[in-house]
């Protein structure tokens, strides 16, 4: 039963992660689809397994360091080009992603979902006003 409970988690993870990814890749940003997927669907898979498989510090440490870790990852992506900082937003778009994996992990579905809507909001709305 835990295991189909982890599944139903994970296929959330995927789709929240195509969702955002989809939007990243229509802006032509370098974290696109299968990078944004990818990173959802990891966080909310080691949060999964670390909740049902190891004691809860433990837990706790590893979603920790998943935040952590995946802020270098998102570092990696903001350079300047001529005085002009570019990248920041695929950058949070890769932190916030990590986030959505989480709280699926953690089996937050409707925080998750309602989190997406409105980080959609912010990448593909805002950016059609600005």
């Amino acid at each position: 039963m835990v295991e189909l409970e982890i599944f139903a988690k994970l296929l959330l993870a995927l789709v929240i992660g195509l969702i955002i990814g989809l939007e990243r890749e229509k802006a032509h940003k370098p974290a696109g689809l299968r990078t944004i997927t990818l990173i959802c669907f990891g966080s909310a898979l080691i949060t999964s397994t670390a909740l049902n498989y190891f004691d809860p510090d433990s837990a706790a440490r590893i979603i920790a360091n998943v935040i952590v870790g995946i802020g270098f990852i998102g570092a990696g992506t903001i350079l300047v080009v001529r005085n002009q900082v570019i990248g920041l937003t695929t950058a949070a778009a890769i932190w916030v992603s990590a986030i959505l994996g989480i709280v699926t992990g953690l089996g937050l579905y409707l925080i998750a979902i309602f989190s997406t809507i409105l980080i959609i909001f912010v990448l593909f709305v805002l950016r059609k006003l600005i």
